[in-house]
């Protein structure tokens, strides 16, 4: 819950950056300013505003650009059939020359929109608002989700996977017991070496203790932990050192 609605948050945020992107950058269109100063001349702007604006809605991928007078009459829309009709949602903080944005429900319902003061010479002579529905909004959230869930689920799977892989392998190594059954072969072990009266030493490739029971502490007068340590470093007699070092086998 706590990821969604953070997402959300994040998706509406960048749907109100992009719109106001869109909308800064149709009120700084000369050519918008053009048109509607012929709307002073008594020329109707919608005829030059309306294909542009739905140029930059298409391009932009916002769901509306609304290009509107002072009065908040409106000389574009997404539906022909609306131009002229009011405006839906404020506009008085872009009659000051404020840009500002919000969430409003007009006639493509409830939207996250930015209106900006369209000027001419510091005079505003109109105003342009750009938005993305909730339902788009919506919906981008909903495949990135879906996306996130495919994802998840095959790092799921390719984990259950790579599980499955390496209880079998682990399961070949160790004949098939368990965890309390290793542990038990595990003790058994350590108390029949510790318990033989032999003297017990193992080295590994490079003449390294690997394994050392209690007699062979005792008979080599070893104390303290001595596994890792190499045969070289243990202050043996020179001829038992020899012998643990030698590559042919010694019998005593």
């Amino acid at each position: 819950v706590f990821a969604y609605a953070t997402a959300r948050g994040q998706a509406e945020e960048a749907a109100r950056l992009q719109a106001g992107a869109v909308a800064r950058a149709v009120a700084d269109s000369p050519s918008v300013v053009e048109a509607v100063r012929g709307a002073g001349r008594g020329t109707d702007p919608s005829a030059a505003l309306q294909p542009y604006a739905e140029r930059v809605r298409v391009d932009s991928g916002v769901d509306f650009v609304t290009i509107m007078s002072p009065e908040g009459r409106r000389w574009t829309h997404r539906d022909p059939r609306r131009i002229g009709e009011p405006f839906l949602g404020n506009t008085a903080p872009a009659l000051r020359g404020e840009t500002f944005g919000e969430t409003y429900t007009g006639t493509l319902g409830p939207s996250i929109r930015v209106v900006t003061p369209l000027l001419d010479g510091g005079r505003v002579v109109g105003m342009v608002s750009a938005g993305i529905t909730v339902r788009a909004i919506s919906d981008r959230l909903a495949g990135q989700l879906s996306a996130l869930v495919w994802v998840a689920a095959g790092a799921l799977a390719l984990g259950g996977v790579g599980t499955y892989v390496v209880n079998a392998r682990l399961r070949r190594h160790t004949h098939g017991m368990n965890a309390a059954e290793l542990s038990r072969v595990y003790d058994y072990h350590q108390a029949a070496l510790h318990g033989v009266r032999e003297g017990l030493l193992m080295l590994d490739g490079r003449r390294r203790i690997t394994l050392i029971n209690d007699a062979g502490r005792e008979l080599l007068g070893l104390s303290g932990e001595v596994r890792g340590t190499g045969v070289a470093d243990l202050a043996l007699p020179a001829p038992l050192t020899g012998a643990l070092l030698a590559d042919r086998p010694r019998v005593d």
